[in-house]
């Protein structure tokens, strides 16, 4: 039983993990595309008239905000980013989880209370005696 529980705790906590990874992968780059959308406007208003009747037929597009209807960039930093997290980051994050899981289920299934507390008391023992506590005095 404390292995599923280790599995599920581990599985829940990598799957809202990634999820939150993905959500600010999303929001990251929404955020780069509107703000090079207002740069190509900015640009296009700073031109003069001239060359700004030229680029009229080239209409400005707002970036799309469904994932499944936006283009990919051609940036390589983020194709480099996503082979970083999907190759190395994940996996050795999961491979870290783990061994931390499995290592604190393995610390909750062998744990003994009643050794613990005979160790506890023989301690409390010990240092009442090497301190000669007697009624509250030392």
């Amino acid at each position: 039983m404390s292995n599923f529980i280790a599995v599920a705790v581990g599985f829940l906590t990598s799957s809202a993990l990634l999820y939150r990874f993905e959500s600010d992968i999303e929001n990251n780059t929404n955020q780069i595309r509107k703000q090079l959308y207002n740069s190509q406007k900015q640009l296009k208003a700073a031109l003069p008239n001239y060359l700004n009747s030229e680029l009229k037929n080239e209409s400005l597009t707002q970036p799309f905000k469904t994932p499944n209807n936006r283009p990919q960039l051609p940036i390589p930093s983020i194709s480099q980013t996503q082979n970083y997290v999907n190759y190395r980051l994940i996996p050795t994050f999961k491979a870290t989880w783990n061994d931390h899981i499995i290592t604190f289920a393995n610390k909750v299934t062998n744990f003994d209370v009643n050794e613990t507390v005979k160790t506890a008391i023989i301690k409390t023992k010990s240092f009442a005696e090497d301190r000669k506590w007697t009624n509250g005095k030392k």
